[in-house]
């Protein structure tokens, strides 16, 4: 069932974050909200609950916004490789990890996004796609990551669900 709720919830935010958050730009960029609230799913929850939630908003992204829709989901990959710091349990400090991980996740589907640009014969330019888009989508990305892990964190199951007896 849970499978279920967070791919109907990565489908709904693909949605959102294609129609109507497109419409906001701060500090020249686009904040991806999507690509956060699957970060905090991934420090919340755990790497099992977010993979199926990857696939699902990769596809729903590529087909609904102007992308392609391989490309979407191979950026969101990185997350699955960020997936195991949260399991090694390398910081103990959820929301400490949590914002590194959106910061490291945004810079890999930045990276992703402006390599398929190159590819596909857009720009050449790496400097500029650094200092115009990576860092701000990155500094705008671990902006907008409080409210959205405070969210998650109050709806998170709760731990003694998941035992057999008590």
């Amino acid at each position: 069932m849970r499978y279920w709720v967070g791919g109907l919830i990565a489908f709904v935010l693909a949605l959102v974050q294609a129609s109507s958050v497109q419409q906001f730009h701060i500090l020249g960029v686009v904040p991806n909200l999507l690509l956060v609230l699957l970060t905090a799913w991934l420090v919340v929850r755990g790497l099992d609950d977010v993979l199926p939630m990857i696939g699902v908003a990769g596809i729903s992204l590529g087909l609904i916004g102007l992308q392609a829709p391989g490309l979407v989901l191979l950026a969101l990959l990185p997350l699955a490789g960020l997936g195991v710091i949260r399991e090694l349990r390398v910081v103990h400090s959820d929301f400490l990890l949590f914002l590194v991980l959106v910061a490291a996740a945004t810079v890999f589907y930045e990276s992703v996004m402006v390599l398929g640009v190159m590819l596909a014969g857009g720009g050449h330019d790496l400097v500029a796609a650094f200092t115009r888009d990576m860092v701000p989508a990155t500094a705008v990305n671990v902006a907008i990551a409080p409210p959205v892990y405070l969210v998650m964190r109050l709806a998170r199951p709760d731990p003694r669900g998941r035992r057999l007896s008590y």
